[in-house]
């Protein structure tokens, strides 16, 4: 935890939960905002659930079932996140 705080990558992670969080209630940029909010968290609770707690992995994966099943309901949303690749001429 001292390395965090010395290295001020705390800050980061404020900020990147801080500023995601305030766009949501004025309504602004919120499929970026809930990306921002949601994909470091649901990666953590996999990471730590595939690492260190094998047994709550069952529970990380319904995590992620019920994300995608979210994601795909609104994926016209979050279109502008993932722009198609235009071919170079």
């Amino acid at each position: 935890m001292g390395a965090l705080v010395i290295s001020h990558c705390l800050v980061v992670v404020f900020l990147l939960q801080l500023i995601p969080a305030a766009l949501l209630p004025v309504n602004r940029f919120v499929p970026p905002a809930l990306t921002l909010l949601m994909g470091p968290v649901i990666g953590n609770i996999l990471l730590f659930h595939r690492l260190m707690a094998p047994g709550g992995l069952g529970l990380a994966l319904l995590v992620i079932a019920l994300w995608l099943a979210v994601f795909l309901s609104v994926r016209s949303a979050f279109e502008g996140l993932f722009p198609p690749r235009v071919p170079v001429q």
